[in-house]
């Protein structure tokens, strides 16, 4: 066996994770272009990463506009746009939608703001 997969590592959020709670301002992801270097010196997030799981610690509810945005709405849930591909009501997170306390959703957003709750996002690539 090799050395640990780094590509294993940055898939599931092994690259830190942000405490988040309502109230809060936004946490965001830039997705520009990675750089190395940015992954120790940009503060939070660095440059081209994405949270790639959220775990919740209390029942949550996202902001209606802006609350959760999907890296690709056709693909992951998010409050901005719908895709007929994910589910019947299009991926559309609305905020009566709660999140109960220790769920955790998979996927790629740029970025998470809670109406209500608190949650832990982890950051990937």
């Amino acid at each position: 066996m090799g050395a640990n997969s780094t590509e294993v590592a940055y898939g599931f959020g092994q690259m830190g994770s942000i405490f988040h709670v309502s109230g809060d301002d936004a946490i965001t992801a830039d997705t520009s272009s990675y750089n190395s270097a940015d992954a120790v010196t940009h503060d939070v997030v660095p440059l081209g990463a994405v949270f790639v799981s959220i775990t919740f610690i209390e029942d949550s509810v996202f902001e209606s506009s802006n609350g959760l945005v999907a890296a690709n709405v056709k693909h992951y849930p998010s409050t901005e746009g719908t895709s007929a591909g994910i589910d019947s009501n299009g991926g559309l997170v609305t905020d009566t939608v709660v999140f109960p306390k220790g769920l955790t959703i998979y996927g790629r957003w740029t970025q998470i703001d809670l109406n209500s709750g608190k949650c832990i996002a982890y950051i990937g690539y």
